[in-house]
């Protein structure tokens, strides 16, 4: 257990406004909507990854038959560009997108075909499986009529739109699963329901309702024929390959062992992993929100009673089984259902409910890292020609960004909603979030025969740990300002911010380190100022700007509010609300003294530079600034001092950029003048880049409260540290970039 896995008890004190959990649901409460459960989130995860493995394999296609022509009208379009364009690499890159768009679309529609068929195949299990199941379990029987007047009494508390059709079970059938079309649900109860305990008999029935509730029951067939139906999409290429060997006569092994289908053969090996693994997580997590619902503003002793009975079935029958074959052992993992132990665990809490797990971290740095490239190429496809066009680059970060924050940032937020107290990303899913993004990367379908970039290994995955990190410190600042009792984990507003924040942190760092990976294999020989290239000198300083301001407005907005909701509940003193709010505040001013007094007493040295130079110390010193403020105050409360950090850091930067654009503007000269926009945005820019690289080492620290002495000797260290870095970054000259 690393610190991020152990709830602080500074933490804990600051959420402690909003630890009372939310009000039981009353029977009648309605399942959540998409997106707003993890079953829901992970069914999107579900859906991508097919998505993605059909495309895969329908680029293999295209490549087997249109390859050549693909290649040959690229290679006509780039040498036509360079002839029409010479020297203009803009214009002439402009022309030949537009002049290979036919072939991108050719290209693009045979992918998307790949991934119309995975669905297709996937959609065949829906109509084949619950009739399977129905004919298994038959032949099936008229329910007791005691059973049917429960089965009235449950729709009408759960406000089914459409009543369930109940029958029994053929003799000897014990699971009850619920089947049918969408508008006229089967519910299949085992045989001899009349026979067990009401509570019991009751329990099965709300359960099955509660799936019905939900709109999962065609869910669990759909998951249940992912893997089947990935597997012979897959296949496709493969066959289609093998047949025109044997049709050529070549030997079919030497042919297959070439790089490209090894490559082939370990993605696709990865993509039935990622199936194989989000659906088993769809299928178990339904079961646990229909248990929950199920007991929602009830008694669970039924389902309890229940459960604890079918434990104890468990054990008795795999006590002669051997440890591969016992429900515990190996092939666990092949359950559909968790165990009842797992289902009586997670109803145990006064308020049970489902989080956001490590392996939905992992499947989701997957899924986001492969989506990239196909996302990027349909957006080159699609966009050139349209007003959209100059997005062309920035789609896929844009999109994945998007998709990330959806299926899993919005979930991060409401565990923070459930439990303020805990700190909502544990050290596994932080670990598990950088891993499946790096094996994203590294299976990449557009570098299927080549060796992978390794700078962008490194830099991505961490980058998207970053974003993570900061998206749920913001999430607890949110927490902590809502009153208790006046929250609900699952509401639309909830949902809409967290979508927001999230959007934009992951997009943004997804775009940032694309561009530092790019810059760092171009650039090798600049040494340490490619990090001043997604910073100061990055065309999107601007909107990196923007949203740097827009995040410090509502982590100090969420700060003011929880200080404030603390001291009319009475869980914190306005000693203590006011230090929190104070002590940032003035770390920032002294961090301003420290670098602008450094910047006066070196001021001569830098004035010989020239005056573009001086500018671009400016803006880097201001950066520098806002990091000392962000480091000073983690040095004192640990992790806790990113949440004030967040919009102290910013303060600093702006604070000193203010002052040395009065100075500057004071002594200007003719011939002289400053881009006033680029002046106060490119600093914020370059505190984002050099805040990410250390934001990870701080969310590992523990969170903890400031000394009494530290009031004062953290200012004083914000002052001295603000100042080495400014003398020495001029001093050393090892960072910036001389244009």
């Amino acid at each position: 257990m690393t610190e991020l896995d152990r709830p602080a008890p500074v933490e804990a004190a600051e959420a402690g406004q909003t630890l009372t959990a939310a009000r039981p649901t009353a029977p009648g409460a309605r399942a959540p909507r998409l997106l707003r459960s993890p079953t829901g989130s992970r069914y999107v995860l579900l859906v991508g990854v097919l998505l993605l493995a059909g495309a895969f394999a329908g680029q293999i296609v295209h490549n087997q038959f249109f390859g050549t022509s693909w290649a040959e009208q690229q290679n006509d379009c780039t040498i036509e560009a360079g002839r029409r364009y010479p020297g203009d690499a803009l214009a002439g890159g402009l022309w030949q997108m537009r002049c290979a768009q036919p072939a991108a679309r050719r290209m693009t529609a045979v992918s998307l075909s790949g991934s119309a068929a995975v669905l297709l195949v996937g959609a065949g299990g829906l109509w084949v499986l619950p009739r399977r199941a129905l004919r298994r379990a038959g032949p099936l029987k008229t329910a007791p009529g005691e059973a049917v007047a429960w089965a009235d009494q449950e729709a009408d508390d759960m406000r089914l739109g459409s009543r369930p059709r109940i029958v029994e079970a053929a003799d000897g059938w014990e699971e009850p699963f619920t089947a049918g079309p969408p508008g006229a649900p089967v519910v299949v109860l085992p045989s001899g329901i009349d026979a067990l305990a009401p509570e019991t008999a009751r329990a099965i029935i709300r359960h099955e309702f509660a799936h019905v509730a939900a709109g999962d029951v065609r869910l669990v067939w759909l998951a249940r024929s992912t893997l089947v139906a990935t597997a012979v999409v897959l296949a496709v290429p493969v066959s289609s390959f093998a047949l025109e060997m044997l049709r050529k006569g070549v030997d079919l092994w030497d042919a297959l062992a070439q790089p490209m289908w090894v490559g082939y053969a370990g993605r696709s090996l990865l993509l039935l992993a990622a199936v194989f693994t989000v659906s088993q997580m769809v299928l178990r997590s339904r079961e646990h929100e229909a248990d929950i619902l199920s007991v929602s503003g009830r008694s669970r002793a039924g389902l309890i009673g229940m459960l604890a009975g079918a434990d104890r079935t468990r054990r008795i029958r795999s006590s002669g089984l051997g440890w591969w074959k016992a429900p515990d052992g190996p092939r666990s993992v092949l359950a559909n259902h968790p165990s009842p132990a797992r289902r009586m665990e997670v109803l145990r809490p006064p308020h049970p409910h489902l989080g956001a797990t490590w392996p939905d971290a992992a499947v989701t740095g997957l899924l986001g890292a492969l989506a990239l490239d196909p996302v990027g190429r349909l957006a080159a496809t699609a966009l050139p020609g349209t007003p959209l066009a100059p997005y062309v680059t920035l789609a896929p970060a844009i999109l994945v960004g998007v998709l990330m924050a959806a299926v899993w940032g919005t979930q991060m937020w409401q565990d923070a909603m459930r439990d303020p107290g805990t700190f909502p990303l544990s050290a596994r899913a932080l670990a598990a979030l950088g891993v499946g993004t790096a094996l994203g990367w590294l299976g990449r379908f557009e570098d299927i025969a080549s060796p992978p970039a390794w700078n962008a290994v490194a830099i991505v995955p961490a980058a998207v740990c970053v974003a993570a990190v900061l998206s749920a410190v913001l999430a607890r600042a949110h927490a902590s300002a809502v009153r208790p009792g006046h929250h609900r984990a699952r509401s639309r507003s909830l949902f809409v911010v967290a979508l927001a924040v999230n959007a934009a942190l992951f997009a943004g760092v997804l775009r940032t380190a694309q561009e530092l990976a790019l810059y760092t294999s171009l650039l090798p020989h600049i040494s340490w100022a490619w990090l001043t290239l997604p910073g100061i000198h990055s065309p999107h300083s601007g909107s990196d700007a923007v949203v740097v301001g827009l995040l410090a407005v509502l982590a100090l907005g969420w700060c003011l509010r929880g200080a404030s909701i603390a001291r009319t509940t009475g869980t914190g003193s306005a000693a203590q609300a006011a230090w929190r709010l104070a002590l940032p505040s003035v770390v920032a001013l002294a961090a301003v003294a420290g670098t602008l007094a450094a910047r006066w007493a070196i001021r001569h040295d830098q004035a010989r530079a020239g005056f573009v130079p001086t500018l671009q110390y400016d803006r880097m010193v201001a950066a520098v600034a806002g990091l000392v403020c962000l480091l000073a105050l983690c040095s004192v409360r640990g992790r806790a001092g990113l949440r004030t950090a967040l919009w102290a850091a910013p303060l600093t930067t702006v604070l000193t950029t203010g002052t040395l654009w009065t100075v500057r503007m004071q002594s200007l000269t003719p011939g002289q003048a400053i881009v006033h926009s680029g002046y106060f945005a490119d600093p914020l820019a370059q505190l984002a880049v050099l805040g990410g690289l250390v934001v990870i080492p701080l969310a590992l620290l523990p969170a903890r409260d400031p000394a009494p002495a530290a009031r004062i000797l953290v200012p004083c260290l914000g002052a001295f540290g603000a100042a080495v870095l400014t003398a020495g970054l001029v001093r050393t000259d090892i960072i910036m970039l001389h244009l």
